[in-house]
């Protein structure tokens, strides 16, 4: 896919053009921006944030500024509610952050309690700051060039703007065999780009003498509970946060499968099941028994199951391939959309049966989730290597020199952004994976694939939760016992209702062929 033919797709289209950066931002000091010409087609809207900055945001997308004064702007684009302090709505939120701006302290710990997808950004005289949601579900990429600053939650449309040129070392990697096993993400902090890069959670980013520098403002660590500590304290917690999704939203609805993660939101709903409602795809032959079990979990607790059967063939849905196209280039041109996803965002994008869907993603940062694939390893030494953050990253056995090349990408990411254990109480294996695969590769996905056709909120996405999560035994976390007695206490009926849904990526066969990669990958010069 290339520059000419989508905007020849889009010139051509007004479906796709509908559809191009849905739901983005950008965020600039430039003011040569041509809002009326390709990729915005003169639909994005324009808000002034002070003589120096600007924000333009898709017909799609929402947005918040609260104007301090003629020089300073607080925003955000995307939601955010707090179930701690118990404030619902983003104008509260950010008339708490304007209250404490210039109390660098104060100021993140309001951050550090907010649920949601979101991006927060401060336009200060000429100082741009911004930061994303706790695991960086709502992607955002920056670059500096030509003396301008240039924000975005899709890496090309930053790229459309400048005209900027793929990195003929990205496309070599694209290219590998293997490169479409665990995710089509980029290893390290980079894009397609080299003027590009990517926000890290955990990490504020700050204009600095005509460039842009992280900071990391927030560290994880571990509250060292008991299964039943942090079960009880984690529960109040999620019920005020299905409480506040059904106060913002008209009709949420909860995206529900036989997983250990959907069932607990759902019974994190108990007490106000009548306020939501429930559905399951089945877009592919492996998505149908979770569709099933969903089912019959929802017959168990007495509520109305909304099953969509998405037709399996391509020839059921009109321009499928301008979709396709438009959806790889929001992807930044290396997610490629599995033919199945694609289908699936085309007909949920005709659904109106909700206004919100509910996904339990970024629960998993508290599951082992290394340890589960790797056959349950539990040493992966005291610190992160280059190494190992691309065993973890990349099926390579073959290409040596995709390895070597991924090796510096991740020494320079550790060196930059990364804690080490002696610095941080919990394993580093899990803070990389908080902090690296959810917003290359997940982040990635939500944004510009899901998000093509609903607005998306994420429960688990808050710093106090995933603490929680993270605060007990390795092994405990391991067996997924506070998600177990979560649902016991909550409402036993969902987990009688049918037999736990294995994820056929998960299965016990397949860690043990990844431990043996991992041993191998690491030994290999």
């Amino acid at each position: 896919m290339n520059r000419e033919t989508v905007k020849q797709l889009t010139l051509n289209d007004e479906y796709l053009r509908s559809k191009l950066f849905c739901r983005g931002f950008l965020i600039t000091d430039d003011k040569d921006i041509d809002t009326a010409a390709y990729p915005f087609f003169g639909r994005w809207t324009s808000i002034g944030l002070n003589e120096k900055y600007s924000l333009y945001t898709h017909p799609d997308a929402t947005c918040s500024v609260k104007k301090v004064n003629d020089e300073l702007s607080i925003g955000l684009v995307g939601h955010a509610y707090d179930p701690v302090k118990d404030i619902l709505t983003e104008a509260e939120i950010l008339e708490g952050l304007a209250s404490v701006y210039g109390d660098e302290k104060a100021f993140f710990d309001r951050i550090n309690t907010l649920t949601g997808v979101f991006c927060i950004f401060v336009a200060d005289k000429d100082k741009l700051s911004f930061l994303c949601d706790t695991v960086g579900l709502l992607c955002v990429f920056y670059s500096s060039k030509g003396g301008h600053s240039y924000v975005s939650t899709h890496v090309n449309l930053i790229g459309d703007i400048l005209g900027l040129t793929e990195d003929p070392k990205v496309t070599k990697l694209k290219t590998r065999k293997t490169f479409k096993y665990f995710g089509n993400q980029l290893p390290g902090n980079i894009t397609p780009f080299i003027e590009v890069k990517r926000l890290n959670p955990n990490h504020i980013a700050r204009t600095v003498k005509g460039d842009i520098e992280q900071t990391r403002f927030y560290w994880p660590h571990s509250l060292n509970l008991s299964v039943e500590e942090a079960c009880d304290r984690l529960i109040p917690l999620m019920q005020k946060t299905m409480e506040q999704i059904a106060d913002k939203w008209t009709t949420p609805a909860i995206s529900l499968t036989g997983g250990c993660d959907s069932k607990t939101t759902l019974a994190s709903a108990s007490h106000i099941y009548d306020r939501y409602k429930y559905y399951s795809y089945d877009s592919q032959d492996n998505e149908r028994p979770d569709a099933e079990a969903a089912g019959e979990i929802c017959k168990a607790i007495g509520q109305e199951h909304i099953f969509y059967k998405i037709p399996y063939e391509d020839s059921a849905f009109e321009n499928i391939e301008g979709v396709r196209a438009v959806m790889l280039w929001n992807c930044g041109n290396v997610r490629y959309n599995n033919p199945n996803d694609v289908r699936k965002r085309i007909y949920l994008d005709g659904i109106n049966d909700y206004d919100v869907e509910i996904k339990s993603w970024s629960s998993e940062v508290g599951r082992a989730r290394y340890t589960k694939r790797y056959n349950g390893r539990r040493n992966f030494g005291s610190k992160p290597s280059p190494r190992t953050c691309t065993t973890f990253y990349k099926f390579l056995l073959t290409h040596r020199g995709a390895v070597r090349y991924c090796d510096k990408q991740f020494k320079e990411y550790i060196e930059k952004y990364f804690e080490s254990a002696n610095q941080n109480p919990i394993p580093w294996q899990d803070q990389f994976y908080w902090e690296w695969h959810w917003p290359s590769r997940d982040g990635v996905c939500l944004t510009c694939e899901h998000m093509f056709s609903d607005d998306i909120t994420v429960p688990y996405n808050n710093r106090k939760v995933l603490e929680l999560l993270l605060a007990v035994p390795e092994e405990d976390r391991v067996n997924d016992r506070v998600y177990t007695l979560m649902r016991q206490k909550l409402d036993s009926r969902i987990d009688a209702a049918t037999e736990a849904i294995v994820d056929v990526n998960h299965t016990g066969s397949r860690a043990k062929k990844e431990e043996l990669y991992y041993i191998v990958n690491r030994l290999l010069p």
